[in-house]
């Protein structure tokens, strides 16, 4: 990863047990879509960038260091700055989740994201040190 790369991380103000890090945008907008009815405002929008989000950025098959099957996943997502075409959709995403489960997402930078494991042209998965922002 370029020294100089921003990264975004969108989270809620509810924390992820047991490593205290606020959980991310991907976590409720998955649970929103699977608790709205077809039907609800904004579900069809939600629906949409979740899909594609699943069409156009890699799952990483691990979020831990470790490649323990058991191992606790403790590691970050965070999206390039410059992955403008992704930024822009997960700040829609925010918008949609913000108007339908009526919560207010963080936005979240650094520079340091910790030990990295996974990176690609959009993103980067990373173990956070001790000053990464959560």
């Amino acid at each position: 990863m370029k020294a100089s790369a921003t990264l975004l991380r969108f989270v809620t103000h509810s924390t992820h047990e047991p490593f205290g890090h606020r959980s991310g945008l991907f976590k409720i907008a998955y649970a929103l879509r699977r608790e709205l009815p077809a039907e609800a405002p904004f579900a069809a929008d939600l629906a949409e960038q979740l899909l594609w989000f699943e069409a156009n950025m890699a799952v990483p098959t691990r979020f831990s260091t470790s490649r323990h099957p058991g191992a606790q996943e403790s590691a970050l997502s965070w999206v390039k700055a410059g992955a403008h075409e992704h930024v822009r959709r997960l700040r829609l995403l925010v918008s949609l989740v913000e108007a339908v489960g009526h919560l207010k997402i963080v936005e979240l930078r650094t520079m340091r994201p910790g030990y990295v494991f996974f990176e690609d042209d959009h993103q980067v998965i990373a173990l956070p040190f001790a000053d990464t922002p959560r």
